[in-house]
């Protein structure tokens, strides 16, 4: 889709230090087929990213000043390109390449009402997001970047080459050189991993790998649920700021402080885990690692 729009600017976002509400004066409004499309200047909801669509987007309400409240159904993430007047959403979004204009990103609210929301355009609402939706996505989110780092460390004795890239805790970063897919969903992420030739070139045993599938996660398992009983802090920085923003994931792990970049929403605290159970499988070309994982 695509719009003429005015805005100028991208859309300031606070999702990322865990508010759940906040003010936001209405910059854009349009019927689509889905209901309404609502851009504010500011937000706590998290939308969906069309570059790596892993975690789904809050959902909430809009509750305007004239006492009118409408639910947000959806939430996507777009890009305007303020000097040429133009807002592109969806599969339009998506063709544009990073390198490209002075694009800039915003959260496109996909709200259900049958009023004319155009009709607020340049007023202030109130924006809420539903708590227990975002701490079910929030907690295997967190597990997810636990399960990584895990995988990794348990992935040590199958390089017989030493491999350049390492992660946050000085393993080699297996997770990053072989992840294909990615997605989260309430209580559980599925990560898929692709084992190709050129990893083998790099020094990695697939075959070795691949054949103790069932001793590798035993050994996931355990790291996680040993970092778990540490209560350390989770946080994401910056906590606020535009939705184009480099954010990262920082946790306390053995002493490290273990640093991933992230556009996702994560939990305080690791004990607020309640329990992670990690299974590898193997597929085509690799193997998928599922994490389920449960607020305590």
């Amino acid at each position: 889709m695509k719009f003429d729009t005015s805005m100028k600017a991208g859309t300031f976002v606070t999702f990322p230090g865990g508010a759940l509400a906040g003010q936001g004066r209405i910059e854009f409004a349009a019927p689509c087929a889905n209901g309404w499309l609502v851009i504010a200047d500011r937000t706590p909801v998290h939308p969906v990213s069309f570059r790596w669509p892993d975690q789904p987007a809050d959902l909430g309400q809009i509750a305007f000043a004239d006492g009118v409240v409408v639910e947000i159904a959806d939430a996507w993430t777009g890009l305007i390109d303020a000097g040429a007047g133009v807002l592109l959403i969806g599969e339009e979004a998506k063709a544009v390449r990073k390198s490209e204009g002075a694009w800039q990103g915003v959260v496109v609210h996909i709200v259900q009402s049958d009023r004319d929301l155009g009709a607020y355009i340049g007023e202030e609402a109130r924006f809420t997001v539903e708590p227990r939706r975002r701490k079910a996505l929030s907690v295997p989110h967190t597990a997810a970047h636990l399960a990584a780092l895990a995988l990794n460390a348990a992935s040590v004795p199958f390089w017989t080459k030493d491999f350049a890239d390492l992660d946050a805790l000085g393993r080699p970063n297996l997770d990053k050189a072989a992840i294909e897919n990615s997605s989260i969903e309430p209580a559980v992420s599925t990560d898929v991993y692709r084992l190709g030739k050129s990893l083998k070139k790099k020094g990695f045993d697939r075959d070795g790998f691949l054949n103790n599938l069932e001793p590798v996660g035993v050994e996931i398992n355990g790291t996680i649920r040993r970092w778990l009983e540490t209560n350390t802090l989770v946080s994401l920085t910056p906590s606020e700021g535009l939705l184009d923003g480099i954010r990262q994931w920082r946790c306390n792990l053995d002493g490290t402080e273990a640093i991933i970049p992230c556009g996702g929403t994560h939990v305080e605290r690791l004990s607020e885990i309640g329990d992670v159970n990690i299974t590898l499988a193997p597929s085509e070309d690799g193997f998928v690692m599922t994490t389920h994982a449960r607020e305590a």
